[in-house]
């Protein structure tokens, strides 16, 4: 009898429980509003950021608001160009987009710095791009205001390795550099160049590869998994091993009214959350590809060109202080003073995280 009654109180707790559970997922999806979200995205969808950080973020939040936020992302320009994606997106045209914080200089000066000094030794690591990128928009407020202004919020930030260079032909020696025609994106890049007497060619991610097949440029700069990711191996056989040093690339962004004002705090919650789970997950994807991109090009038969200890101390003495070129270039203008405490701010810290 006493084992009856405790089969049958614990059939019905079993059910309880079910009925409790369903109960409370059918009140959480509820929770949130039926959204779809277009996300106009100006890079490749084959980038590693772009497949293994915000398709996973995108896929997370349907999974988490058990598919009432879904989204569409529209990629390499293909809804928005580049260029102007900040705009449609702080607008309202778009809710939600992704492009290189670097191609907008004159309207967020402030926050274009972790982008464009990306591949100018100013970072060591990916992860201390991501920790500086992040702590220097919390601490300065002037940094979140450039933002603010445009309409539009950036919700996670991802973090490139050590850039490289993929060349038509071997890159063993600075003086291999010389007179080569190599793509820039950063309005800073043509110093890096100039100070290896090479010449810096501005060319969009889309067009990289076809670059190199009718000779505009010589050389793609990018991390080695890019130059896996896009094959850019197959016109530029000669990787070298020369470091030009990390960075904070494209932020997720949101429109600013829908983010703050139009949504429920419960989704920006868990919006916020999630944000912060992509932002460890791109540096950690980027370094675990980088090791598996070297794999593959040796596996491939791809060149990796050695670069001795020596070289590369000639490369850095070579290349000026850019975070001073970065202030300087400030100057004159009502970001001048901010932009010098940000850069005293990431040379303590850099120390502090080397």
């Amino acid at each position: 009898m006493g084992s009856n009654l405790i089969s049958y109180l614990g059939r019905i707790a079993g059910a309880t429980a079910i009925a409790f559970a369903v109960t409370v997922s059918c009140a959480a999806a509820e929770d949130y509003p039926k959204t779809n979200l277009k996300v106009a995205h100006a890079l490749p969808e084959t980038y590693i950021w772009s497949e293994q950080v915000d398709k996973w973020f995108f896929s997370e939040l349907e999974k988490r608001t058990n598919g009432q936020v879904t989204s569409q992302i529209f990629w390499n320009g293909s809804l928005v160009g580049p260029k102007q994606v900040f705009d449609a997106v702080g607008s309202g045209a778009v809710p939600m987009g992704a492009d290189a914080q670097g191609y907008y200089p004159s309207a967020i000066p402030l926050n274009t710095m972790p982008n464009s000094l990306l591949g100018t030794l100013t970072f060591a690591s990916s992860e201390q791009a991501s920790i500086l990128t992040r702590e220097v928009f919390e601490k300065f407020p002037e940094v979140q205001e450039e933002w603010k202004a445009l309409g539009i919020w950036p919700l996670y930030f991802n973090a490139v390795p050590n850039f490289r260079v993929a060349c038509t032909e071997p890159v063993a020696t600075v003086d291999d550099l010389k007179n080569k025609k190599i793509r820039q994106f950063s309005a800073y890049h043509p110093k890096v160049w100039e100070a290896v007497d090479a010449v810096g060619v501005t060319v969009l991610p889309a067009e990289i590869y076809e670059g190199l097949q009718r000779g505009r440029i010589d050389c793609v700069f990018y991390n080695y998994s890019a130059i896996v990711s896009q094959k850019m191996y197959e016109q530029a056989k000669y990787v070298s091993k020369a470091s030009f040093g990390a960075g904070a690339t494209w932020p997720i962004i949101i429109n600013y009214d829908l983010y703050f004002n139009k949504w429920p705090e419960n989704l920006r919650n868990l919006v916020a959350e999630l944000a912060g789970e992509a932002e460890a997950r791109s540096y950690e994807v980027g370094e675990k590809e980088e090791i598996k991109a070297i794999e593959t090009m040796n596996a491939l038969g791809v060149e990796l060109v050695e670069f001795p200890e020596e070289e590369q101390r000639k490369l850095e003495e070579k290349i000026p202080d850019f975070l001073d070129i970065w202030v300087e270039q400030q100057k004159g203008t009502d970001k001048y003073e901010v932009a010098g405490r940000i850069a005293d701010y990431i040379r303590t810290r850099a120390k502090e995280l080397n």
